[in-house]
């Protein structure tokens, strides 16, 4: 696609989606299958993300996704964030994600049976070959939840592509409530196992509003 074609940032996207937390074997490399190798020796222990989001509005038009953080890295003096692996539905959020965010993200094919907010499964593929799937289902009352309640720091990512380090921080608010993982599973060369490890919990979010603002962005990787 064109740079012509590429959205700028800032974004802003509405959706709803599934986030699920958990805590990798610390004698278990898998979760760094994806990520790069300038960014390996600055991982640090702790949880990993995996998020399914099917945003039905944003500036790129709509789009779903499925990504997979690791942990948390050191760089620039702060612990933040990256995205390690990334698949998206449509070529301009590919495009637009990685000139804006440096986000790695890939083209795929979503499958999405269920409405939201009640059980759904997922899955994506690519060229007849399965990446991931999973089954969820929501319970119990729904909260209403912001991130401008919390720090920036806990929330920035950083991502480093081609010799350069994007830093960004999106904000987000909408309704969150618990939800049961009925059913996981991935091929292990295209993406982690959603919730592999020791699961600490799944979140089923609604109506949610975000926004994307634009990176600053720094040669090398501090």
């Amino acid at each position: 696609m064109p740079d012509d074609r590429i959205v700028p940032a800032p974004w802003r996207l509405a959706g709803n989606g599934l986030i699920i937390v958990s805590r990798p074997e610390s004698s278990d490399p898998s979760r760094h299958h994806f990520t790069q190798d300038e960014l390996r020796p600055r991982a640090l222990a702790g949880l990993s993300v995996t998020m399914f989001v099917d945003y039905w509005r944003s500036d790129a038009g709509p789009y779903r996704e499925l990504l997979f953080i690791p942990c948390r890295f050191r760089v620039g003096g702060a612990r933040r964030w990256s995205i390690s692996r990334i698949f998206v539905s449509t070529p301009e959020s590919v495009v637009g994600g990685r000139a804006n965010w440096g986000i790695p993200k890939e083209i795929a094919s979503f499958d999405v049976d269920g409405a939201a907010g009640q059980r759904q499964s997922v899955t994506v593929s690519r060229d007849d070959r399965l990446i991931a799937a999973l089954e969820f289902e929501p319970v119990g009352p729904e909260i209403p939840v912001t991130t401008a309640l919390l720090p920036s720091r806990l929330l920035c990512l950083a991502q480093y592509r081609d010799g350069q380090t994007f830093t960004f921080a999106p904000a987000a608010r909408g309704r969150m409530r618990l939800a049961r993982l009925l059913a996981a599973d991935s091929d292990p060369q295209a993406f982690p196992v959603p919730g592999c490890g020791r699961l600490l919990g799944a979140f089923s979010v609604t109506s949610f509003q975000m926004q994307f603002p634009a990176s600053r962005i720094v040669e090398g990787l501090p």
